[in-house]
């Protein structure tokens, strides 16, 4: 079957779109012809009309491939989201003599916990240092004698540098260990980061 004459086909006074030879309706709009309008026999206003639409068309078309490619590559670039650890932080803890103040968190076993703190006020006064597991926590908090996981330290400030040989739920412990009738209570401001030992390539 010949291919029709081009010069046959027509275009859709609403929607700008080609007309094949013989259409009743416009395939694209479904709008009914009154007959074959070619392009040239448009009245000038309808030309504009259909200028603007297949602008419009090309415009959204580019816009959207546009912001797909924008999306994709952000997506690429980021890489895939990572939760922020709760041990990442800075905290601010004011102590009454004879109390303490704690974080806590799980670290996986080879990661460790860096940061430092310094006591903030009254200037010169030291504040003790010790990180628990799970169960030495436990008994910490109960009055009784605990090991830390860490050698402590007792000092103004101070650097935090633990590794988790195990994974397990450790405690960062700030002690105000000045008598509670001395009314020394301190403030510290300690920053820590979760850092991983996995490295991602």
């Amino acid at each position: 079957m010949p291919e029709p004459d081009p010069a046959t086909w027509s275009t859709c006074a609403t929607c700008g779109d080609a007309l094949p030879p013989g259409a009743r309706a416009c395939p694209t709009c479904g709008k009914e012809t009154s007959g074959q309008a070619t392009a040239e026999g448009l009245t000038p206003k309808t030309r504009r009309r259909l200028k603007i639409h297949r602008g419009l068309r090309i415009f959204l078309v580019v816009g959207v491939a546009v912001a797909l490619i924008g999306v994709m590559a952000l997506a690429v670039y980021q890489g895939p989201p990572v939760a922020a650890d709760p041990l990442t932080n800075t905290w601010v803890y004011n102590i009454t003599a004879g109390n303490y103040s704690v974080f806590s968190g799980s670290v996986t076993g080879g990661d460790y916990i860096a940061g430092n703190f310094t006591v903030v006020t009254p200037p010169g006064a030291n504040v003790l240092f010790e990180v628990f597991n799970n169960s030495s926590y436990r008994q910490f908090a109960a009055g009784l004698p605990a090991v830390p996981q860490a050698p402590s330290s007792n000092a103004t400030e101070g650097v935090i540098d633990f590794a988790a040989v195990v994974t397990d739920t450790y405690y960062f412990v700030w002690v105000d260990a000045y008598a509670a009738p001395s009314h020394i209570d301190i403030t510290v401001y300690a920053s820590t980061e979760y850092m991983s030992n996995v490295l991602v390539q």
